[in-house]
């Protein structure tokens, strides 16, 4: 159907014009560009609908195509309406026009198709990231292997040996060494405790060090103690200055040279400690250090203290002078007190005292506690003696590295101590036969 141009009114085909505008929602076709923008200044008048002119152009046959009408239908199941091409396209060409284009309309097999590319290229990308991956653990395994291949066995790390055990005369000679250095001590008291440890070997230097101190001491007590290390190794200095003190007019340097010679098995011990037996406050410990003596006067006296119940004859006998008496029978070599002193080795105030006692006794039932009176630096001493005497013969090579390393400490008289017991345990037996 044809129009005319709304400004000059001439006949115009609104499908082929090539100028055309859309106005009040109405496409208007112009027939030149002179037209169209002549319509711009002045209202546009709506050109009249011209009846349809048999020679105005081709007549376009719409054709029912049969794949249209079943794809192309509506909801309500109405056909859509196909474009014969084939005989727009001869028209066109036996009026020489060029030929018309048609609109395009996308079918509904579109989005099937979009789904079909969309699940082809993610089953491609699906396939690439396994092959991939998997490409990757094959090389990472097989590096792997090619690294174990041609790795070099690691020898494992060197531990060093551990280093021998001390012997006991490896000790020893550390020990004696140890003595003979703090006997250039700056501190007399260093000095004379390190000299009394080593008069026991009959050491010519501690034994005139000592003899030296003898007569330089003002203390009358600690000049007893020098005078037993002297008398122990065997000179009769000390013996002598023993002696004397049993004549001093103090009580207690009397009692203390008197307890000096009983350790020294020296009988003129009574003659100082004898009279002390019948004095109540005295006579227990004047009995104890006869004991050693087995002084038949001092025996009595403790079977009496030990036998004796509180507030019975004696009201003055307590249970601890009861164990003290037990112990010195012990020291006296009463064997039928042996019972008494295993329950007393479970009383930390006695179970040092018993354990002693014990092993003057030869009963076994002492090692355990003697054996860990060794890590006591108070007793470590007493106890290496006492187990010596227990067993003559005894094995201190388990023992030896505990002592060797308290042998470092920074404190000189525990070195002492320790040096003093490594003596005990480890030398000759004649060492530990004296307190």
């Amino acid at each position: 159907m044809n129009t005319s141009c709304p400004t000059c009114s001439k006949a115009v085909d609104p499908v082929r014009a090539r100028h055309v505008r859309v106005r009040d929602g109405k496409v208007v076709a112009y027939c030149s560009p002179g037209c169209e923008q002549a319509a711009e200044t002045k209202p546009t008048a709506i050109p009249k609908a011209q009846p349809f002119a048999l020679d105005s152009g081709p007549v376009i046959e719409i054709v029912r195509s049969r794949d249209d009408a079943e794809d192309d239908a509506d909801s309500k199941g109405s056909p859509k309406v196909g474009v014969n091409l084939a005989e727009m396209r001869e028209l066109d060409r036996k009026h020489g026009r060029a030929p018309t284009p048609l609109p395009i309309r996308p079918g509904r097999k579109a989005p099937l198709i979009i789904v079909l590319v969309l699940l082809v290229g993610g089953a491609g990308a699906l396939v690439a990231y396994k092959y991939l991956f998997s490409n990757r653990d094959v090389s990472a395994s097989t590096q792997g292997a090619r690294t174990d291949a041609v790795a070099v066995p690691v020898p494992p790390p060197v531990v060093p040996a551990a280093p021998p055990a001390p012997t006991a005369a490896d000790s020893v000679t550390r020990a004696l060494g140890i003595l003979a250095t703090n006997l250039d001590s700056q501190s007399p008291r260093v000095q004379r405790v390190a000299a009394a440890a080593l008069s026991r070997t009959g050491d010519p230097k501690a034994i005139g060090l000592l003899a030296t101190a003898l007569t330089k001491e003002t203390s009358d007590i600690i000049k007893l103690d020098i005078a037993y290390a002297l008398a122990r190794a065997g000179d009769k200095r000390g013996r002598a200055a023993l002696v004397a003190g049993l004549g001093s007019g103090r009580r207690d340097i009397k009692a203390a040279a008197g307890r000096s010679l009983a350790l020294l098995g020296d009988a003129r011990a009574a003659q100082g400690l004898a009279p002390y037996l019948g004095v109540t406050q005295l006579r227990l410990g004047a009995a104890e250090a006869l004991a050693y003596l087995a002084d038949p006067k001092a025996v009595a006296v403790l079977d009496q203290l030990r036998s004796a119940e509180a507030g019975a004859d004696d009201a003055k006998t307590s249970p601890d002078d009861r164990a003290r008496a037990t112990i010195a029978l012990g020291f006296a070599g009463r064997t039928d007190v042996i019972p008494e002193l295993h329950k007393l080795l479970d009383d930390p105030r006695f179970n040092a005292f018993a354990a002693h006692a014990l092993a003057k006794l030869g009963d076994p039932a002492a090692r355990p506690v003697l054996l860990d009176q060794l890590a006591i630096p108070s007793l470590r001493v007493d106890a290496a003696r006492s187990l010596r005497v227990l067993e003559p013969a005894f094995d201190a090579t388990p023992h030896l590295p505990a002592l060797l390393a308290a042998l470092g400490s920074l404190k000189d008289t525990e070195q002492v101590q320790v040096a003093e017991a490594i003596l005990l345990l480890a030398g000759e037996a004649t060492w530990s036969e004296r307190p």
